[in-house]
């Protein structure tokens, strides 16, 4: 009997990480909507564990500028 066809390991999709990526999604945005740096730092971390040091402060420098729009300071 023959397998059935599934798609590349790649291309599958695991409910639960959609899930767990989307509520880190969420937790980024309230971070940047309610919280301080320290918080975002730490749902960004969260998000991406294997962050570098670079793509981590450019994370923060999106923070502060969304921060600044938010507050209609640009």
């Amino acid at each position: 009997m023959a397998g059935r066809w599934k798609p590349p390991k790649e291309q599958r999709t695991d409910a639960e990480a959609v899930r767990r990526k989307r509520e880190l999604a969420e937790k980024l945005t309230d971070a940047v909507d309610y919280g301080t740096e320290e918080d975002f730092v730490a749902a960004v971390k969260n998000y991406k564990p294997e962050i570098g040091k670079a793509e981590l402060k450019a994370w923060i420098m999106r923070f502060h500028a969304a921060r600044r729009e938010k507050r209609g300071l640009c």
